[in-house]
């Protein structure tokens, strides 16, 4: 089938055993902790992407080589590294948080200050009369009294200076302590590009029944709708008219090749099955009256009703 040829802005599809995978994330819409990286795409996707000029295929290797002594040492020192980083950042934020914990705790209002200080002084006071009462040195008992007066009046120590970072070193301003995870799988060959399907690395579509189902998909895609996998519900795809997130899907399709014949048994199947699902069953029927390079156009669409639902 023909393809549109990749520009620079080209997505790079990892083909991994047949599989079209993504590994870069700013190539995915949506992510979340169930739908993370790599993103696996059916070949219909697939194929739609690479005929559209919007991705390319890069094919894997199947066989990897393992990663060599040195690169396991390289990668355990930044292991290391980040480690380190990470606990020299977690005790600069502790010291920060307490210097901040003790100015706040030594801003208090001037009234407050004074009050505290007259108690002080009252109780210098009154420890000094006690200790002369009590027999002890006059001379030494005064020389602590302005000592303890001395102390009092003395200004608040400042807060700490704030820890000196050596850029050097990696930090929260300038590292990401997190794994970095590689945008394309990591391997020592280079790899082989494909702006067509079918590929060496990619066999689809390659029958009939393939480009019938891949014409179907762009033609349901180019009307604004979106397609799941439809197995778990008995059919090729589940179709939606919008955003997975917002609809639920509106029918169950069933791709129907030109000149294929259909049961009665299925026509029922079909129906009940769109009942039971709470979805209309669509059937999707491509017709290439035998011409060459038939494609999406030559598809056409019946919504079967049962039992009132549809």
């Amino acid at each position: 089938m023909a393809s549109a040829e990749a520009g620079p802005s080209s997505i790079p599809l990892y083909v991994i055993n047949g599989v079209a995978t993504v590994w870069d994330a700013q190539s995915v819409v949506q992510q979340n902790a169930f739908l993370g990286l790599p993103l696996t795409l059916m070949p219909e996707e697939t194929t739609h992407l690479v005929e559209s000029g919007v991705a390319h295929l890069v094919a894997v290797p199947d066989k990897i080589t393992p990663p060599s002594a040195e690169i396991v040492a390289e990668r355990t020192a930044q292991r290391i590294a980040r480690s380190r980083a990470t606990a020299m950042h977690v005790r600069h934020e502790e010291a920060k948080a307490a210097a901040a914990a003790k100015a706040k705790y030594n801003k208090v209002d001037a009234a407050a200050t004074a009050k505290r200080e007259e108690r002080a002084r009252k109780k210098a006071l009154k420890a000094r009369d006690a200790a002369i009462a009590a027999g002890e040195d006059a001379a030494f008992a005064e020389e602590t009294y302005q000592a303890a007066l001395a102390a009092i009046g003395a200004p608040p120590a400042a807060p700490s200076a704030e820890l000196d970072v050596d850029d050097s070193v990696p930090t929260a301003a300038n590292s990401n302590f997190f794994t970095v995870v590689p945008a394309a799988p990591v391997v020592s060959v280079e790899m082989e590009k494909s702006t067509s399907v079918p590929a060496p690395s990619f066999p689809f579509p390659v029958s009939l029944r393939d480009t019938a189902i891949a014409s179907v998909f762009r033609k349901l895609h180019s009307n604004g709708l979106r397609m799941g996998l439809g197995p778990r519900f008995g059919g090729e795809y589940l179709v939606y008219p919008g955003d997975f997130l917002r609809y639920h899907a509106h029918f169950t399709s069933q791709v129907v090749k030109n000149n294929e014949p259909i049961r009665p048994a299925e026509l029922i199947a079909w129906g009940r099955l769109g009942t039971g699902t709470k979805k209309a069953s669509l059937i999707c029927c491509w017709n290439t009256d035998e011409k060459e390079n038939a494609g999406p156009e030559d598809t056409e669409f019946y919504s079967l009703e049962w039992a009132n639902f549809g």
